[in-house]
């Protein structure tokens, strides 16, 4: 279980995916959050087995295939998951209202998560590298 946990801290650390790290403006439903990285589920899978969510990506990497909460088998004998995409999470969870990326930079945009890709495409306290080559963000 100690070595689960620490690639799971590993996994949380990563840019392979995992929860979403926005600055949300409200505390996030604890049944929202992903139970190994501890984010806000990103493609949320919910277990057959206790009803805990899930990244997906951290659920595909997990090893061994147990779910970290009641220690069942993930893979039946048939070798089907025993884990289904959570729509209503995933609608949940885009609905919840963040701060866009660029906050400390002067943005006040805040909205629905589903909107800050978009936000995000134009916004104009984005950092940009300087185009003299000085390796700066500007």
């Amino acid at each position: 279980i100690l070595l689960q946990q620490l690639d799971t801290r590993e996994m949380a650390s990563s840019s392979a995916q995992g929860g979403y790290e926005h600055e949300f403006i409200d505390a996030v439903r604890d049944d929202l959050v992903c139970q190994i990285c501890h984010l806000p589920a990103r493609d949320p899978q919910q277990t057959t087995c206790c009803g805990k969510v899930y990244c997906k990506s951290c659920i595909n990497r997990l090893q061994p295939n147990r779910c970290p909460n009641c220690c069942k088998s993930l893979i039946d004998r048939n070798g089907n998951k025993n884990y289904f995409p959570d729509r209503a999470s995933e609608r949940r969870i885009k609905e919840l209202e963040v701060k866009c990326d660029n906050h400390k930079n002067g943005c006040k945009w805040e909205q629905e998560l589903a909107q800050l890709e978009e936000h995000l495409s134009e916004c104009d306290y984005a950092k940009v590298d300087c185009e003299n080559n000085c390796k700066q963000s500007v």
